[in-house]
């Protein structure tokens, strides 16, 4: 019994060895795994943290009718005209600067920011260029670094472009807005049910449609609030989760073709208060870009407003770029090419471009110190 005893009694000691000395190895193991880890990106600090990204276009906003981007006079066929004025919105902004559009319609423009380049197809066909393999749109590379990505849109924009976000909120006719789900995630469903709460407020604004200024100036500040009250959302709801948004704000253009180039500027200048708010809810995590597609051309005073088929014309091919954010910056003027390398740069990502396939172009960044 006593040699029982004893076996016994050594073949615990044994085991309790052997597992007291895994212990200990496994932890100083794991000690300086650890530490070899890189941090988290909520660890990370100053210009090298990531960010949110709410990029807005200003739909058919050109540069030159701008007042504080251009510094000249503007003039049709003699007569001095105004500029739109949006001084609360730019006391709100970061840095500015101008950039030449080498493309002035809304498809081709708008093809620039999403793949950040030239596909080398013709402009007609790049749709194609959008719904290639590989990490060919900013949503490809922006979902690789695990962000979710956000489209809300007037006019909707061209199908092969809205379907490479995870959720697009966007309107095929005027005030008709829609829901296009094309991930699936708790976030994603929770996204979508929140919009579907703005679908119903534009629901009630289509019933007191009036065909006048004022109705273009709410159609392009329905869609700026939206983004505001959704940068609210992603922080309560998901404050850990990153996130872009690409936005596009189709008033100014459309009053622009409807009515002349004094309604035009009033319609810009609409926008000053809900820009202002937007741009203030601007933190470390969280940058905003505002720019256009493309401008537009009045040829007289009460001449109604089109698009340049002369891409040399500087009243379509001057756009502004904008950026508000925690971080001091300051931007040189440069193309549309340069506007997408410049987005990544600033969050996050100096060298997002080398990885996709037609980015190009080069960041538009001067100065870039952490607050």
């Amino acid at each position: 019994m006593r040699k029982l005893y004893f076996v016994r009694f050594y073949f615990f000691a044994i085991v309790c060895f052997v597992l007291i000395t895994t212990y200990v190895l496994f932890y100083f193991y794991n000690t300086n795994n650890f530490q070899e880890r890189p941090p988290r990106v909520s660890q990370e600090t100053g210009a090298n943290r990531t960010k949110n990204v709410i990029f807005l276009v200003l739909d058919g906003v050109g540069a030159k009718y701008l007042q504080g981007i251009d510094s000249g006079s503007l003039s049709l066929n003699g007569v001095h005209v105004k500029k739109a004025e949006l001084s609360g919105f730019f006391k709100s902004a970061s840095a500015f600067a101008k950039a030449e559009q080498p493309f002035t319609e809304t498809t081709s423009a708008h093809s620039i920011f999403y793949i950040g380049g030239d596909c080398n197809r013709e402009w007609e066909d790049i749709k194609d260029c959008v719904d290639d393999s590989g990490l060919t749109t900013i949503c490809d590379f922006y979902r690789s670094k695990g962000y979710i990505c956000i489209m809300i849109s007037e006019a909707g924009d061209f199908r092969e472009a809205r379907i490479d976000f995870d959720v697009a909120f966007y309107d095929s006719n005027f005030w008709d807005f829609q829901i296009e789900l094309n991930s699936s995630s708790k976030e994603l469903s929770e996204i979508a049910y929140f919009l579907e709460t703005r679908k119903n407020i534009a629901n009630e604004k289509k019933a007191n449609h009036r065909n006048d200024e004022n109705l273009y100036i709410d159609y392009s500040n329905f869609i700026i609030e939206t983004d505001a009250l959704l940068v609210s959302f992603m922080r309560e709801k998901f404050p850990h989760v990153k996130f872009f948004l690409f936005s596009n704000a189709k008033g100014a253009d459309l009053c622009g073709h409807r009515f002349n180039v004094k309604s035009y500027i009033s319609c810009i200048e609409g926008l000053n208060n809900e820009l202002q708010e937007l741009l203030h809810m601007k933190d470390e995590n969280t940058v905003f870009f505002i720019t256009a597609d493309h401008g537009m051309i009045f040829d007289c005073v009460k001449c109604k407003g089109y698009h340049a088929k002369d891409q040399k014309n500087i009243f379509a091919s001057q756009i502004p770029f904008i950026y508000a954010g925690s971080e001091k910056i300051s931007l040189r003027d440069g193309t549309a090419y340069d506007i997408m390398p410049t987005v990544f740069s600033i969050s996050g990502f100096d060298y997002a471009c080398s990885s996709m396939r037609y980015c190009e172009g080069n960041s538009l960044v001067v100065k870039h110190e952490a607050s």
